[in-house]
């Protein structure tokens, strides 16, 4: 190894490190709304159109508008 090389091999090593770190943020902010979902209340108004069809944010599952949690995997909406 040239000694020479060695700022640019340190600079690397800091540049990926903040990468990771960037990245780590990024993963924890957006699953971070995810456990604000267990703060809604009973009441919360509810679409009632049988026609509507909503996705759950959770696993995808496509299921109605009236229901208040997904039927595969418990989500609220």
């Amino acid at each position: 190894m040239y000694p020479e090389f060695v700022p640019i091999y340190v600079g690397l090593i800091v540049i990926i490190i903040l990468l990771i770190v960037i990245l780590c943020c990024l993963i924890i902010r957006t699953k971070a709304p995810a456990t604000m979902h267990s703060n809604l209340s009973a009441s919360a108004p509810v679409n009632t159109d049988s026609k509507a069809i909503v996705f759950c944010k959770n696993c995808a599952t496509q299921y109605d508008a009236s229901q208040r949690c997904c039927p595969k995997c418990g989500t609220p909406r």
